[in-house]
Order: structure tokens, then C-alpha cells, then sequence
């Protein structure tokens, strides 16, 4: 599984394919790669599909332009790739920003998508604001970060932004011994490349437009998602934050069905890997069986 690069638009974006089939492609969420997907699990997917990876704009080996890390650019990048690739019909499956730039690809090119799978995202239509006091189990989550020092302001809206950028500095790492089994060891942990992927994100969030491109609405509004005509499973974690963000893919979308993983949190298709991907096996292969009939 050699990575290899082709240049969309302003970016150099790295990319993986393995396997023969129907086409599925993965996309990853901020401030991790394509490594998110475990590639080793992803083998066994492979043996009835090809399946790709990349890393966004920004991330991981893919190049960092000045501008354009909005959704629909996000999703403008995609379409060169799977033009580069030859695909005309494709199986999506995005996890959290990955799942919103899944959802812009398919109101962009509808007759291009087979399928989506969106892993807990939060799409702004349905959520504008993330206050800390709105996450589920807030109280309990607070206790954990007072002891390790952090402390999310109650007038902040955009609290889980607030954290990922708090937790990638310098001071992340002295207290990573005291978060050790917790989801926030995650973000920046040995799978993702440690404190090299940390000081790339803060780099992106300081030279780049990312930080103001993240946080808009990029055009992907509710009428606008309500044009999606694919088959959708929505997975969500019992715990997320983005709990309001499935209730909306609900109602506007007509062929969405959803399905919580209990004791989860945001990151269960990493935690979780093995269960995920088995829900998604099954998914592409109704999803294909469908085709056929």
C-alpha cells in the first residue's frame, strides 16, 4: 500500500489504494491522517473492495496551501482524486470533519456517491454552537480536565475547537502521563504521530486561513443536505457531542438510517476499530447486494 501524491487544486494530496472492487474511500477528521483508519484492519475490507485513504489538506503528508480548508474546497480536492483514480460511483465513509466533507462531495456530485457513512460529525446546519456545558456527561469530563489544569471557558462556542488546539501545545505533554486512558491521550498519541502531528496542527491553525475556513457553514446548509438522495448510516457515540447533528441528518435526509455505539465517545471508529468496520462491512454489502437486484 505505497503512498503516492497528485496535485488537486492548490494541494499535493497523499493518498493509499489497496484492493480490487467497488470503490470505498475513507475520510479522516482534523488533526490526524489517514493512519486514523488502521490500515491493518483495513485488509480485510480490501479483499472485496478498493479502498482508498488520503490525508486532507493540511494533514499528514498532504501539503499545506495558505487558504481553502472549508468543506467544499475539502470536498473539490476529493473529486480530483477520484477523478485521478477513475472511480464514477463511490462508497464514502468520513469521521467527524471527514463526514462533513463526505456530506458536501455528495450534494456536489449526487450521481457519483453509492453510499456515505458519517462517524460522528457535527454539521453546523444543525449545530451552529459546541458550549462545553451542552456535551453529555460535561460534568464528569470537567473533573478530569481540572486535574490535569484545563479549563474550557463557559462563553466559549466552539469548546472542542478550544481543546484541540489547547491539548497540541507544549504543555500537552507534561501532562500526558496523567491522562493515560483517556480519549484526549488520543489525539496526539503515538498512532498519530505524536508531538510532530501537535506541532503541525498548531502550525496549520497559525499560518494558514484553517482556523477561520474550519469553523464555517461553507454553503452546506440544510436545504442543501436535504438533496441527498443516497443510502446514509449515520454512527454516532453514546457519549458525543454531536448527538444534535444526527437528529438533523434524520429529518432531512430521507434515506438515513443511525446507530449509536454504546460507552463511546467521539473517537469509537479508533477505539472501536474492529466493531466499526464490521458495521461498515455489512453496510457496503447490503448496499451493493442492492445494485444487483
Amino acid at each position: 500500500m505505497l503512498r503516492k501524491k497528485i496535485q488537486c487544486n492548490d494541494a499535493m494530496i497523499n493518498y493509499r489504494s489497496i484492493g480490487s472492487g467497488s470503490d470505498v474511500v475513507f475520510i479522516h477528521g482534523l488533526a490526524t491522517n489517514h493512519a486514523f483508519w488502521q490500515l491493518n484492519l483495513l485488509l480485510s475490507l480490501a479483499r472485496q473492495y478498493r479502498v482508498t485513504v488520503f490525508d486532507l489538506r493540511g494533514h499528514g503528508y498532504s501539503s499545506k496551501p495558505l487558504n481553502g480548508y472549508t468543506s467544499q474546497i475539502m470536498a473539490e480536492d476529493l473529486s480530483c482524486l477520484l477523478d485521478h483514480l477513475h472511480i464514477s460511483q463511490v462508497h464514502l465513509v468520513g469521521h467527524s470533519l471527514g463526514g462533513v466533507v463526505a456530506l458536501h462531495y455528495a450534494v456536489l456530485h449526487p450521481e457519483k456517491v453509492r453510499s456515505l457513512i458519517i462517524a460522528d460529525s457535527r454539521i453546523r446546519s444543525f449545530q451552529p454552537t459546541n458550549y462545553a456545558k451542552d456535551w453529555p456527561h460535561w460534568q464528569k469530563a470537567q473533573q478530569k480536565l481540572k486535574k490535569i489544569g484545563l479549563h474550557i471557558p463557559e462563553d466559549e462556542v466552539e469548546a472542542g475547537f478550544w481543546l484541540l488546539g489547547k491539548i497540541a501545545t507544549p504543555e500537552w505533554f507534561e501532562v500526558r502521563d496523567k491522562l493515560e486512558g483517556s480519549r484526549l491521550a488520543l489525539l496526539f498519541g503515538g498512532w498519530n504521530g505524536g508531538q510532530h502531528t501537535a506541532e503541525r496542527w498548531l502550525d496549520l491553525l497559525e499560518t494558514t486561513t484553517a482556523r477561520h475556513d474550519f469553523l464555517t457553514y461553507s454553503g452546506l446548509t440544510v436545504d442543501k443536505l436535504s438533496t441527498i438522495m443516497s443510502s446514509v448510516l449515520a454512527v454516532y457515540g453514546e457519549n458525543s457531542s454531536s448527538l444534535p447533528s444526527l437528529h438533523g441528518l434524520k429529518k432531512c435526509l430521507p434515506h438515513c438510517r443511525s446507530l449509536i455505539f454504546s460507552n463511546a465517545g467521539h473517537f469509537f471508529p479508533l477505539t472501536q476499530a474492529e466493531r466499526f468496520l464490521a458495521e461498515v462491512s455489512q453496510f457496503f454489502t447490503e448496499m451493493e447486494n442492492r445494485k444487483c437486484v
